[in-house]
């Protein structure tokens, strides 16, 4: 009997990490939603770009624009940084502000894709957009 329930409770647990285990997407064929961030500028120009999904994958932007999947993060984890985004209002706001050197969020979220800029120091960006954009970088470390 005892071989019988722990059978059981093995097969439960199975199913149900089966049934709760996020989709992994392959490059380029990303979901509607998604939150990039990165950095540019200077003498150069270039964009450092990354993509976070709500299951947790990242990606980055390799020059030529070939995708590389970075180590993923917690989908708890990104699921509470895309909440903080949506919380942000980043989709709605509209703040445009690069530097010589500048940082930018972008959400997108179906076909509707919002991008905010900063670095120019004579108009600095809200912290809780610094916040978020701290937590960010910290997935890639």
């Amino acid at each position: 009997m005892k071989t019988v329930l722990i059978s059981l409770t093995i097969l439960a647990t199975a199913v149900l990490f089966w049934f709760c285990k996020q989709p992994k997407y392959a490059p380029g064929a990303f979901p509607d939603k998604q939150l990039r961030w990165g950095s540019g500028g200077g003498i150069v120009g270039r964009e450092s770009i990354f993509t976070l999904l709500e299951n947790g994958q990242i990606f980055k932007a390799e020059p030529g624009g070939q995708l590389t999947e970075l180590p993923k993060t917690g989908a708890r984890q990104a699921k509470a940084i895309f909440k903080t985004a949506t919380t942000l209002d980043l989709i709605k706001l509209d703040f445009q502000h690069p530097g010589n050197v500048y940082d930018f969020l972008e959400y997108q979220e179906g076909s509707v894709i919002q991008r905010i800029t900063w670095g120019d120091q004579k108009y600095p960006v809200d912290a809780k957009i610094k916040d978020l954009f701290a937590q960010l970088k910290a997935l890639i470390k």
